[in-house]
């Protein structure tokens, strides 16, 4: 898995390369709305919180890549919101982005999308209690892959220094739950902030940050 994310980062870091590129780094917070689709009855949307941190990586041309490290609460709440399944992930997205308007511009539109790998954590219930079996007799599958879609805009409050704003929608795509009698799948949706720092300029001849 570390190397498969080394290649997808390699990939999108070699797009622009003849440009003058910008590798920024920061922390990231939001909030987020996730519920369960499949089959499951009853279900209204979870609200929870998102913190982690993020790498962007830009050029003079329209194209970036941002990777983000996330520990994010998902799940769902059922029966009227009389119960609770709290889901929370480790989450890595891993998001190919399109600048709007002109490189230098303080306020950069973008679009953006892309895999998101999600480590279950623990899953809990309204009181906190686990939810998800032990060792040896889980509930839910430990991983989860999905789809992120989203845009937003980078407003530049001082010299590379940026405040990065997004929406969000998260998609997931295998079977969370380990009875193969039942079958569900994330969903989510979620508004994000953070501030990116200036980390070095990423030198295409060399491979090196400096």
């Amino acid at each position: 898995m570390k190397k498969f994310i080394i290649f997808v980062m390699s990939l999108f870091i070699g797009i622009g390369a003849q440009a003058q590129e910008n590798v920024s780094i920061g922390p990231i917070a939001g909030l987020s709305m996730a519920s369960l689709r499949g089959d499951i009855s009853d279900v209204q949307w979870n609200p929870g919180l998102t913190v982690g941190a993020f790498y962007n990586y830009s050029t003079k041309t329209n194209f970036g890549f941002s990777g983000q490290v996330l520990y994010t609460q998902m799940g769902a709440q059922r029966f009227n919101k009389t119960q609770e399944i709290n889901l929370n992930y480790l989450q890595v997205p891993l998001l190919a982005t399109y600048f709007l308007g002109r490189y230098g511009q303080r306020v950069r539109p973008k679009i953006f999308a892309g895999p998101n790998l999600n480590f279950l954590l623990n899953a809990k219930n309204e009181n906190g209690d686990n939810i998800n079996g032990d060792s040896n007799n889980r509930v839910y599958n430990p991983f989860d892959l999905g789809l992120t879609f989203g845009a937003g805009f980078n407003y530049r409050l001082s010299q590379k220094i940026w405040l990065n704003v997004d929406a969000r929608y998260g998609l997931g795509l295998l079977d969370i739950a380990k009875n193969d009698a039942v079958n569900l799948k994330n969903h989510q949706w979620g508004i994000h902030a953070g501030v990116s720092f200036p980390l070095g300029t990423y030198n295409s001849n060399t491979g090196r940050l400096r």
